[in-house]
């Protein structure tokens, strides 16, 4: 006769297999039989509350939660862990510390609970928060674990935060928590990637005050910052410290010193350093001398990069896919686009075929060299070998198109892509769309966004301000002003290039309290103003003959560290020349009452 316990056993079958609602369903019928035998006990709502959450359905695991309670029977601290669970998968973080209060109530002492909570708050950026749930944490006398320290401080690392991060850990050690390994190397290689080599160097000096010494993952972090900061000197000590410590290095303490050393031409220490690194039984693999390659690469140094191809040829390991990939970029990030086209073609003789972005790398550094004939030569190419081009690589071409004046060929490329049966992304459409309002086909341009509007497709803010800046060049005020104000509406809020182009506008047409309202709505906003908005708010004042509002203005720039852009600099001292100009001079802010003298 079946009982409760070989229900439950079915119903965690059903829901490891995906089938909750079926589950729920049979759990209905045990509720309902009439004979005790088998009426559900924690184990079974529990599973299928488990179920539920998994299948992503959190309110109707509410609802099995409910359900048990006013059956009589207990939930207990993995029914609460599941359900939160569930609403963490779904971003629903309010209602788990709601499902915490609730445990409180019911006398239940979370036990991963919190660490849950925690990590999804702080690895979502909300650290402010989690640091009002670790405080509460406390005031209830609930002691933080080591975990929940190494979430927080692992949070404020991720966020940049670092400066909260001595005080969390002198925290931790007034609550008679010792930090072990894992706690220090958060701080201090949160304060090395940062290039804050003093401050990782006082942890360090911490991590041996409580009897712990660095291990290959402090020393690895470090060596790794110094040669990124050029130290390289300090580096090759500190491997020294490393080794008489007892510390063996691993592969990516080797890495990183060896790019260092090439990095500064010591080449044969560099060597020397390799053939430590085998003599120690690491044989380097691909990706090693890839990572070395493209760290070169990138810091300009494609000719060093090319010489690492010697050394995997002297050790059997075969250069790859990835490995040219990395020297064409390296070519074309240097502007010797004709070395990194050599390079992709020998690349099939050496048995390697060139993948789509060994082709799009190429492409990049073309049209960013303005050769557009080359760029659509090698888009061809890739036709003809059967490498189906991606978004990427039409976006190339298009930008580099619309770039070089060539703008029938952009367009009969864009038509024949809306043609085909490829589903293209908003970065795709902004560029065609920028580009035909750069060629004065603002109204094609209109039609298309308007397509785009009631498609799937959601045009973000960037293609919002695409249009109103054209329609505001092409003398469509109105239309660029209704376009503005439905930004809300589209789940939007506008950037600061947004309110810049609307307020140059409002100030053109001598909107000055519309123009007021919108700069302080913007900053309630919290969107700041950058350098750029300032300059051109300045100039269009000035241009307007509104100095003392000019003024104001000027005053912001000073107050948030930015500087007079070269043209606002010659357009005061061109203003200020004049008579009629030079007694208003006392209007503008005290550093600038000079202009009255230009001149005399």
């Amino acid at each position: 006769m079946a009982n409760v316990v070989s229900y439950s056993t079915v119903l965690k079958g059903l829901c490891n297999e995906k089938r909750a609602e079926e589950a729920l369903e049979l759990l209905h019928m045990m509720a309902d039989d009439g004979h005790g035998s088998c009426t559900p006990n924690v184990v079974t709502y529990t599973t299928i509350i488990d179920g539920l959450c998994k299948a992503q359905a959190v309110d109707k695991a509410e609802g099995v939660l409910q359900q048990m309670i006013d059956k009589g029977v207990k939930p207990n601290v993995q029914t609460y862990n599941c359900l939160i669970l569930g609403y963490l998968s779904t971003g629903q973080w309010k209602e788990v510390v709601r499902m915490l209060e609730e445990m409180s109530a019911r006398g239940l002492q979370p036990d991963v609970t919190y660490d849950l909570l925690l990590d999804y708050l702080c690895k979502n950026g909300k650290c402010s928060v989690a640091r009002k749930i670790f405080d509460s944490m406390i005031r209830k006398g609930i002691k933080p674990n080591v975990t929940i320290y190494s979430i927080l401080l692992h949070g404020y690392a991720a966020k940049g935060a670092l400066a909260d991060l001595p005080d969390l850990l002198d925290l931790m050690v007034a609550n008679g928590i010792s930090p072990n390994h894992y706690i220090f190397n958060i701080v201090f290689c949160a304060y090395a990637k940062k290039a804050m080599i003093d401050e990782a160097m006082h942890i360090l000096s911490k991590m041996r005050q409580h009897g712990l010494s660095p291990d290959v993952v402090t020393y690895g972090t470090l060596i790794d910052s110094l040669c990124k900061l050029g130290r390289v000197d300090d580096a090759v000590l500190k491997f020294n410290e490393m080794i008489n410590e007892g510390v063996t290095p691993n592969i990516v303490v080797f890495s990183s010193l060896v790019y260092g050393l090439c990095t500064v031409d010591r080449w044969e220490k560099a060597e020397e350093l390799f053939f430590q690194m085998l003599d120690q039984g690491i044989r380097p693999d691909v990706v090693f001398f890839n990572t070395i390659m493209s760290n070169l690469c990138k810091e300009g140094r494609v000719m060093e990069a090319q010489s690492v191809i010697d050394w995997m040829e002297r050790v059997g390991v075969r250069p790859d896919v990835v490995s040219y990939n990395a020297l064409i970029d390296g070519h074309c990030l240097a502007g010797r686009t004709d070395e990194a086209a050599k390079l992709l073609d020998v690349m099939p003789s050496v048995g390697l075929k060139p993948n789509i972005l060994s082709y799009n790398t190429l492409l990049h550094g073309y049209c960013k060299a303005g050769r557009i004939d080359n760029a659509y030569c090698l888009f061809r190419e890739m036709l003809r070998k059967g490498v189906t081009p991606g978004a990427v690589t039409y976006n190339t071409i298009l930008q580099g198109l619309f770039r070089t004046g060539r703008f029938s060929e952009a367009k009969e490329l864009f038509l024949n892509m809306i043609k085909s049966e490829k589903q293209w992304g908003i970065y795709t459409y902004n560029i065609i769309l920028n580009g035909l309002c750069k060629n004065n086909c603002v109204d094609e341009a209109f039609i298309m966004f308007q397509c785009l509007c009631s498609k799937d497709l959601r045009p973000n803010i960037i293609t919002f301000t695409i249009m109103i800046d054209a329609l505001f060049k092409g003398g469509r005020k109105k239309d660029a002003m209704d376009l503005f104000a439905a930004i809300p509406a589209h789940g939007l809020v506008p950037n600061v290039v947004t309110y810049r182009l609307m307020m140059e506008n409002l100030i053109q047409e001598g909107l000055l309290d519309e123009f007021e309202n919108l700069f302080l709505a913007m900053e309630k906003s919290g969107c700041l103003p950058n350098s750029r908005m300032l300059n051109a708010i300045v100039r269009r004042l000035l241009r307007g003959g509104e100095i003392v509002r000019a003024g104001a203005y000027l005053s912001k720039i000073d107050e948030m560290n930015f500087s007079l852009e070269a043209s606002t600099t010659s357009l005061l001292i061109s203003l200020f020349s004049r008579e009629e100009y030079k007694n208003l001079a006392k209007s503008l802010p005290e550093k600038y009452h000079f202009l009255e003298e230009v001149n005399k």
